[in-house]
């Protein structure tokens, strides 16, 4: 999937034009032998372009006053082989590699375009060389014109005016005898590549492996405050990541060395993911998973009942792996879930490889796309932790694969495969079976609107889907509809924010920091070039692929969803939610503009238009200086895009590495105080006992604890005392008991909130006071029944 047409199957866009098949007939001698110097080719670009079927690259005839000298090309032998021509070719035997044409009289030539091949004047004895004048070639910047090689536009813009290309001498020649014999060499034997050589891999993931030394090392130092860490952690984050990216884009690497580098970059990332709490889940999310899948291995049973996210229940394909796997191995549900999220991760990776190498058939450009993919927000913690999402996306992307390969003749096994595919996203994560519908029907809306007559055939993946999503929400997760309405309104007034519409301004929420902006926008508008670079040789050349222009309608709803990370702190969480489904088209898009060196600023064509002027044909074969410029820059952009994702997906900047405990920063906040209150809960607490609590309280206690919670708390704390008010609100959410974190009032939450639905988000100026988290010792209708020094929970007697 490339912006030009792409070669043979079993060749990449890079290696498609080779010097054996391409230039073999014109490549000039070496200066000992013939005098001419070869052309430079440190920073020039061929644009080599296969002709149409119906054309005939032809060589210019001389001018009139010249002697004709040119060769013809092998198109126009045939030609001239008719009665009427001055020239004529002899067809070699079968095998034969020697192509005879027998020069007529300089009088002969026809008024067309045949070119005559005459003994030059003056040549002495045992001469065989024929000098061929090429024509004028077109001015430096200017398309190629039909006829006029890759070969003919370097040399011309080089400065040299002549190709000599010296021919050996029949043994049988006679004197006087004007046959010039021309000998096509014999193309050796197709070496068959190895597709299972590891090249340089090895070496590039040792070295990718010590940043995940150091970032190791950045997370210890984190835990004790060391001073060195933050810059341990960005050192090590860099030399994980560039390596691969360096190697990719030098397309050095074959099938295989860049499918061992992606999946080893990806494994490196998730140990990054993993070192961070090695010991237990901390993130929220996970935590709620941790339970879904501890009921299952205590009952046996599907769809039990999950006060911490109830619909998980009607969602259960992460679960199932993991209590399956804990139950066959004996593994805690904690590791379970640490090595099924990694597998789903690695298989998802593997397959998003898969598809874009199928599409584009380009090891390049496939490993590119997975890398460019790797700087995603949400890609490093959110999309490979222990959620249902991380294990619906493999089923996804295989949907995606299967899809291709039908539509490619495949065959209808690979429409199964894909059905299959619909039937496992549905049953593991709404969200993502809600991208996979949107997903098929762009996927075959593009297909109707481009290819003639009109496949419609290619709507049935979308109309599978569409039932089977609509049918398992419908009769099975009826309750999703009202989960996902809140999150809905939220982007809703996100979006009406950023497109000027009404209500209260987003400077509710703390503004990102100017540093962190500045990061992410650089990122961003370097993929933006590439998209309108993309995007303009696709409409220019009238690109018909319709693979490469779903990628880029995806690319565009990428942008239009992107703009949302930059409304304040809840921005980057919005943001970053989405692009797990459209940064896989904006990936696919960077790597064509990278791999297939689109121009960012076009050449002139012959009328002196730039913008206008349409790409040329055929594959862009980038070599020398400019080549190595690429890399460097290839590699510098991606780097960038990896530290915007760092410093604006998840965790928060300010709890980039482990460490002591923060007020609502989820990970952060998860330590001793707040498990052991939890326990605690679960052995004397009844079951679905209504606790509330602030958002790291609520998470633990309804997990650990096993409790029902209620979140809605934010007024009762907030308050300077236990009023009339307060007791209704208590009464009205039935509590039963409250959980009240003594550090609330050490700091401001990081997350500028401490509840969900904090009545004050985005206005917190001071922690908590004393006397508002103090007041509800002073309350006789609470008794205090638990208290670790940190942590107290207290029981509302009237309820």
């Amino acid at each position: 999937m490339g912006d030009q047409p792409t070669p043979a199957e079993d060749g990449a866009p890079e290696e498609a034009v080779t010097a054996e098949d391409e230039t073999a007939e014109e490549a000039p001698p070496a200066e000992d032998e013939t005098g001419v110097e070869p052309p430079p080719a440190e920073d020039e670009t061929a644009e080599v372009a296969p002709p149409a079927e119906d054309e005939t690259a032809e060589v210019a005839p001389p001018a009139e006053d010249e002697p004709a000298e040119e060769a013809p090309p092998a198109e126009s032998v045939e030609e001239s082989s008719r009665p009427d021509e001055a020239a004529t070719a002899e067809k070699p035997s079968p095998g034969e590699e020697t192509v005879v044409l027998r020069a007529a009289e300089p009088a002969a030539k026809q008024s067309d375009d045949t070119v005559i091949l005459s003994a030059a004047a003056g040549r002495r004895t045992n001469d065989d060389t024929v000098v061929i004048r090429l024509p004028t070639a077109p001015p430096t910047g200017a398309r190629a014109r039909p006829g006029v090689s890759a070969l003919t536009t370097v040399r011309k813009q080089a400065g040299e005016e002549t190709v000599v290309i010296t021919l050996p001498q029949p043994a049988t020649r006679e004197p006087g005898d004007e046959t010039v014999v021309l000998r096509l060499p014999v193309e050796p034997e197709p070496r068959p590549r190895d597709v299972y050589s590891l090249g340089w891999a090895p070496w590039v993931l040792a070295v990718s492996s010590f940043g995940v030394v150091l970032v190791a090392l950045a997370y210890a130092g984190g835990r004790h405050e060391a001073g060195w860490a933050m810059a341990a952690y960005w050192t090590g984050q860099i030399i994980v990541f560039s390596p691969v990216v360096f190697r990719l884009l030098s397309r050095l690497a074959g099938v295989g060395e860049s499918f061992v580098l992606v999946m080893g970059l990806a494994a490196n990332q998730y140990m990054l993911k993993w070192m961070y709490s090695p010991d237990q889940f901390r993130f929220p999310d996970e935590l709620q998973h941790w339970l879904a899948t501890t009921l299952i291995t205590e009952s046996g049973d599907l769809f039990r009942p999950n006060n911490a996210l109830p619909p998980a229940v009607h969602f259960p394909g992460l679960a199932e792996m993991g209590a399956g796997l804990s139950l066959l191995t004996g593994l805690p549900v904690t590791a379970a879930g640490t090595i099924v999220a990694g597998v789903a991760h690695l298989v998802f990776v593997g397959l998003l490889f898969a598809a874009v190498l199928r599409a584009g058939n380009s090891p390049a450009m496939a490993g590119v796309a997975c890398v460019t993919y790797a700087t995603a927000m949400h890609y490093l913690f959110f999309n490979s932790m222990f959620l249902y999402a991380t294990a619906a996306l493999p089923y996804f992307m295989l949907t995606v694969w299967a899809h291709r390969r039908w539509r490619t003749g495949g065959g209808p096994r690979f429409l199964a495969l894909a059905v299959v595919g619909i039937a496992m996203t549905t049953v593991s994560h709404h969200v993502t079976a809600f991208a996979l519908v949107a997903t098929l029907l762009l996927l075959a809306v593009t297909e109707l609107a481009l290819d003639r007559p009109r496949p419609w055939a290619t709507l049935i993946p979308p109309a599978v889907a569409l039932t089977v999503v609509c049918a398992w929400i419908g009769l099975v997760g009826r309750d999703v509809i009202a989960y996902l309405e809140a999150p809905v309104q939220r982007l809703a007034t996100a979006l009406s924010q950023m497109f000027g519409g009404g209500g209260e301004p987003a400077g509710a929420s703390e503004p990102v920091p100017l540093t962190q902006l500045a990061v992410q926008g650089l990122g961003l508008l370097g993929l933006f070039v590439l998209f309108l670079a993309v995007a303009r040789d696709m409409i220019l050349r009238k690109d018909r692929d319709t693979w490469r222009w779903a990628a880029l309608v995806g690319g565009a709803v990428f942008f239009a969803g992107n703009g949302a990370r930059f409304l304040g702190a809840g921005g980057p969480e919005i943001a970053g939610r989405l692009s797990t489904f459209t940064y896989v088209p904006m990936s696919i898009i960077a790597a064509i503009a990278i791999v297939h060196a689109v121009r960012i600023i076009p050449d002139k064509d012959e009328n002196g238009r730039r913008w206008l002027s349409v790409p040329p044909p055929g594959i862009a074969i980038t070599t020398g200086r400019r080549l190595t410029n690429q890399v460097y820059v290839g590699t510098t952009l991606l780097t960038l895009l990896m530290i915007g994702a760092r410093t604006g997906g998840w965790p928060p900047v300010s709890a980039l590495l482990p460490g002591p405990y923060m007020p609502a920063a989820y990970e952060r906040s998860v330590d001793a105080y707040g498990v052991d209150s939890a326990h605690w809960q679960a052995e004397n607490l009844p079951p679905h006992t209504r606790v509330g609590g602030d958002i790291t309280a609520v998470a633990l206690s309804s997990t650990y604890g096993r409790t029902d919670p209620v979140r809605e708390v934010g007024p009762l704390y907030w308050a300077d005392w236990w009023s009339a008010t307060e007791e209704e609100t208590a009464r009205r959410l039935a509590i039963g008991y409250l959980v009240v974190d003594r550090r609330l009032g050490d700091s401001v939450p990081v997350d500028n909130a401490y509840f969900q639905d904090d009545p004050m988000a985005g206005r917190i100026t001071e922690p908590l006071s004393e006397a508002q988290l103090g007041k509800f010792d002073l309350i006789a209708e609470m008794s205090r029944v638990y208290d670790n020094g940190v942590v107290r929970i207290y029981r509302l007697e009237a309820s």
